[in-house]
């Protein structure tokens, strides 16, 4: 990938939100079998998302569709919280799952134009376009996209390896971070 491009998606990354960017190896993206375990068990949206299993491809294939690509761009998205604002913590959660997704595929749309052609947007979390997912049809195919931790990647560690602090929330914060990931080549 050409410099002038990484910076021009860098660029429009930062204008689309973003904290900070880092460029990855997608061969060192750090997986395992036990994200797509914590979907199954432990995650409300199981089996109610069709960005979240069992609707997306198997590990298997996940692994097969990230050995495509060899370059990618990972977003660190924050957004300032209150208190008030976590009152409805449903309304922020949303918030920040809807601006992280609408800012990856801004940079996916970036370098489409660009001619990287298999750009391909992931982010970490739920897809939360909207409030009950119709499990027929998609009625966002535009926007939506698996999350992460269902492709079995471990987001924490692949944060941590790229110099993000990453830690669980458990009492009164003031920003939330929350990562994306575009692949590119």
């Amino acid at each position: 990938m050409k410099q002038s491009d990484q910076k021009a998606l860098e660029e429009e990354a930062r204008k689309a939100g973003a904290a900070d960017t880092r460029w990855i190896n997608v061969a060192s993206i750090p997986k395992g079998v036990w994200t797509r375990m914590k979907c199954q068990f432990g995650c409300e949206q199981y089996g109610k998302c069709l960005c979240c299993p069992p609707y997306i491809p198997s590990l298997s294939d996940m692994e097969r569709f990230l050995n495509e690509y060899t370059t990618g761009l990972l977003v660190k998205y924050t957004i300032s919280v209150t208190e008030e604002k976590c009152r409805n913590w449903k309304s922020v959660d949303r918030k920040i799952n809807n601006d992280l997704l609408r800012l990856v595929v801004r940079i996916e749309r970036a370098a489409m134009i660009k001619n990287y052609y298999k750009a391909f947007a992931l982010k970490a979390g739920r897809c939360a376009l909207c409030e009950v997912c119709n499990l027929k049809h998609c009625v966002h195919p535009d926007l939506a996209r698996p999350s992460m931790e269902a492709c079995g990647i471990d987001v924490f560690a692949l944060a941590k390896e790229n110099g993000f602090d990453t830690r669980m929330y458990t009492g009164a914060v003031k920003e939330i971070s929350v990562y994306g990931l575009v692949l590119l080549e």
